[in-house]
């Protein structure tokens, strides 16, 4: 399970990386359905793992962070689309 979550911290980074690109692969439909099932996979390893592991602190982080941006994106979609 450590390393599934390894893997999840590394997929959460390239997520980081596209979304500051402002890429279109993550932007289109299957991307945000792809980043919310991750961010939802996230979750349930968190979970998994054990209470005081470092692995599950990061993947908390990493997790928090992720929602932020999808919130983030949410909004900077919304106040872009209201403008004139």
């Amino acid at each position: 399970m450590k390393k599934l979550a390894f893997v999840f911290i590394l997929i959460h980074i390239i997520i980081f990386i596209l979304w500051i690109m402002n890429s279109g692969y993550l932007f289109s439909p299957f991307g945000m359905l792809a980043w919310i099932a991750i961010v939802a996979i996230g979750f349930m390893i968190q979970i998994k793992l054990d209470k005081v592991s470092i692995n599950r602190r990061i993947l908390a982080t990493s997790n928090g962070w992720m929602v932020f941006l999808m919130v983030a994106t949410v909004f900077i979609y919304f106040a872009v689309s209201s403008m004139p």
